[in-house]
């Protein structure tokens, strides 16, 4: 199952109706539109941190989602203030420029702005968008966000939730910018919301179909038992890298994604031993070591 979280419902609607999604009465008192052959829960949270935690872990924890299924969060942002450099999946970072109302982003680091707490969603699957990082208050912003970051609501409580259920590879956040969050320059209202979302609605329909076609696949997979049979290699790479849980499941993940695509991971990380790659001295290491798989892998 794909669960979407959005704030609001006018921000929503479009996706409800590409989606067909239909009103499911069963998770009052919670706003939840489903279609289960699509495998997609779409839950209107409501605006702030706290709504957002609530519904998340609600909707979550009545389901028993896991580790199989994702969690994306779609909605609004303010753009921040400057102009940072947007992050490419092909070339990491290119040029600088200012996040123009309308721009989609994927966001690849959240911080809370009470705590300072930074979280990293592990962005695996390709998208068409560019990234940026975001920065999630409490209250609407009053002057630009850190770095020239992304500025919402809602981002970092459902991550916080969510990695209660889901890893962080499998917990995706789209933000569209609608303002520039300087008060009183832009009055925002149900009409302009539902505007801005409904430009990207089939791009992201789109991509949330292959995700559920990616998710379908692995199972297979995993039913088939070819990762079954490689676990004792499985377990020798995750002690080689000194994996902490979640690099388990991140290495974990980018071994079965490249097994998907017929990759032959095995023969890379034979030279990878035998280049010296491996096994590390200690975990710092093995970090830097799986970032450089992720992008052999991938």
């Amino acid at each position: 199952m794909i669960y979407v979280m959005m704030a609001l419902y006018q921000e929503a609607h479009g996706l409800i109706r590409e989606l067909k999604l239909k009103k499911n009465t069963a998770y009052a008192p919670f706003e939840v539109f489903d279609n289960e052959s699509a495998g997609i829960r779409l839950v209107v949270t409501g605006v702030g941190e706290i709504a957002a935690a609530a519904a998340t872990a609600a909707v979550c924890a009545r389901d028993g989602a896991d580790t199989a299924d994702f969690l994306v969060n779609i909605g609004c942002c303010a753009a921040g203030g400057c102009e940072p450099a947007d992050r490419d999946m092909d070339s990491g970072y290119g040029a600088a420029h200012a996040a123009q109302t309308g721009d989609l982003y994927v966001c690849h680091k959240i911080t809370e702005q009470a705590t300072g707490k930074t979280f990293y969603p592990d962005i695996l699957y390709r998208h068409p968008w560019k990234e940026r990082e975001l920065v999630t208050g409490m209250q609407p912003l009053q002057r630009a966000a850190a770095h020239g970051a992304l500025y919402d609501m809602e981002a970092a409580a459902v991550y916080q939730a969510g990695i209660r259920f889901f890893s962080p590879d499998r917990m995706i956040f789209l933000k569209v910018v609608s303002d520039s969050g300087v008060a009183g320059q832009e009055r925002m209202t149900a009409e302009t919301l539902a505007g801005l979302l409904e430009q990207h609605v089939k791009a992201v329909a789109g991509f949330l179909a292959n995700l559920w076609k990616a998710a379908d696949e692995e199972e297979a997979l995993r039913s088939g038992g070819i990762l079954q049979e490689d676990e004792a290699v499985l377990e020798q790479i995750f002690a080689a890298l000194h994996c902490s849980q979640t690099m388990r499941a991140s290495a974990r993940q980018y071994i079965t994604y490249a097994a998907l695509t017929g990759y032959d991971w095995k023969v890379e990380l034979k030279e990878w031993y035998a280049r010296g790659l491996l096994p590390c001295k200690d975990r710092r290491e093995g970090k830097v070591r799986l970032e450089e798989l992720k992008q052999v892998l991938l």
